[in-house]
């Protein structure tokens, strides 16, 4: 509950409004701790702290778990069992049931695209694709519907960075170092890690996680970890020498720090904000030390990127051109198909088919993908589904913005871990100016955690007792006359 504190100096309560006080407060907090137990939860206080609950275990998060593991690690065939199993889970959860307006945009997208499969002339990557996407749906509702508290997060955060460190962090890194096994120079793993840029851009998004699960811990092997992981993430993004990437890892520098140098300025004195500058440099001298040569050469051809005309200096093996000849098709098709597109999934059989025009360079020739997540959504499913999806992904970056403003006014520490996601996903959607993310998983499980992490911190600063169903009237405090003989009713 909160108190509002009067000045002392202008207004005085009596011993009798004193011990009334006591009593309804003694009452409230006593009802509070009853209530707590009974739940099983432990609720935040008024100043939004994280509680010390324990993870409760479910057939839903267990699943959700399993899910991760499988598409991470690729260990185990167990992804689809997984879902069919959290969904199974759902019916039998005491949990009140979740379906935020995340799953209804993205139903909206899914049902576009199934508009736009009766309309396309490749029907058999299309039905693919919606099959995908409607997996990917239930994915979301699983995630939202696992990740009920505080303690689930963290849990989850650090199982999911856990399994990215295990199997595709430190497989790219023995391929780059100990087998040379890497694609032109270019640091790879295995499956979908197999292409470089969609590894740095799944690592921006472990690299949020990362900053925002080490924004709430003081101590222990888990901060450990992640500070090790705030250098080799980095690191990691480098050595696949992507452009995108690089860029994107920039920008959720940039942001992190302009972001939170206002607030450092309140919280830290000026030494240990020093401390945390040279921290920073030393942190950054160390990842531009071990990474390739190879990304500074890639990086200094962006200097070219002003014109068309220098497009084939910017690198050696003529990327730069081929991509702009690729979304110089991809804007054809758009031009062409902008109501419903030409079908989810069904770009590269498209662009094989309209690259074959003498407009178009050779380089260009074949099936391609866009090399942009922006482009592809737009000629796949034309302009209602990219409102759709862009209602999707904004939707749930603009509620946790909304809850991150209200943390700053009232607990301004819950703040740091919606923001550290938030500008991950930026990041993550500027990479996505360079290639293709819609039909990957990492993108829609970071906005179930972005959305799950605002929606328990709304919990955490709302007053929850009285929020809760059955709870007592408590008597009101007596009126305390003041000096000047005004009468004023007290909180509490």
């Amino acid at each position: 509950m909160r108190h509002h504190r009067s000045d002392s100096s202008s207004e005085t309560a009596s011993p009798a409004g004193f011990e009334a006080l006591a009593t309804s407060a003694a009452l409230e907090s006593r009802w509070a701790a009853h209530v707590r137990s009974r739940l099983g939860t432990h609720t935040a206080d008024v100043a939004g702290a994280p509680s010390g609950e324990k993870v409760r275990w479910t057939i839903v998060f267990v699943a959700f778990l399993a899910y991760i593991f499988a598409i991470t690690t690729y260990r185990l065939p167990i992804g689809n069992l997984a879902m069919i199993a959290g969904l199974a889970g759902i019916s039998f959860q005491r949990d009140a049931f979740r379906f935020p307006r995340l799953l209804i945009w993205f139903g909206a997208f899914i049902l576009w695209c199934a508009i736009g499969y009766v309309r396309t002339l490749y029907p058999a990557p299309t039905w693919d694709r919606l099959v995908d996407l409607v997996k990917l749906w239930a994915v979301v509702l699983v995630a939202v519907n696992a990740l009920r508290s505080r303690a689930h997060i963290r849990f989850f955060s650090v199982f999911f960075l856990g399994c990215f460190a295990l199997y595709p962090l430190r497989g790219a890194f023995f391929n780059y170092f100990f087998y040379r096994s890497t694609l032109f120079g270019r640091a790879i793993w295995n499956y979908v890690y197999s292409n470089p840029n969609d590894l740095a851009a799944l690592a921006i998004l472990q690299l949020a996680m990362v900053a925002a699960l080490l924004s709430l811990e003081r101590r222990g092997w888990v901060k450990r970890a992640g500070q090790l992981g705030v250098v080799l993430l980095p690191l990691l993004v480098l050595m696949t020498q992507s452009r995108g990437g690089f860029i994107a890892l920039a920008l959720f520098a940039i942001c992190c720090i302009v972001g939170q140098w206002s607030q450092l300025r309140r919280v830290l004195d000026p030494a240990r904000r020093l401390r945390l500058v040279l921290t920073l440099l030393a942190v950054t001298a160390a990842v531009a030390f071990f990474a390739p040569n190879g990304v500074w050469v890639r990086v200094a051809g962006l200097k070219h990127l002003t014109t068309t005309e220098r497009l084939d200096k910017v690198d050696q093996e003529g990327s730069a051109r081929q991509r702009f000849e690729i979304w110089r098709v991809a804007s054809k098709i758009i031009h062409e198909h902008p109501l419903t597109g030409i079908g989810a999934g069904a770009y590269p059989m498209a662009h094989a088919a309209y690259a074959q025009d003498e407009e178009f360079d050779r380089t260009a020739a074949g099936t391609r993908d866009t090399h942009s997540t922006y482009l592809n959504v737009l000629a796949e499913t034309g302009v209602p589904g990219a409102i759709a999806f862009f209602g999707l992904v904004l939707g749930v970056a603009f509620g946790a913005e909304r809850t991150r403003r209200q943390c700053k006014r009232r607990a301004p520490h819950l703040a740091l871990p919606l923001f550290f996601l938030e500008m991950g996903l930026i990041a993550f959607l500027a990479a996505g100016v360079f290639d293709s993310f819609v039909d990957l998983s990492f993108l829609y499980i970071h906005l179930a955690l972005l959305w799950t992490t605002a929606e328990v911190t709304r919990h955490e600063l709302l007053p929850t007792v009285r929020a809760l169903p059955g709870m007592p009237r408590f008597p009101s405090a007596p009126r305390a006359r003041s000096r000047s003989g005004s009468v004023r009713r007290s909180s509490a």
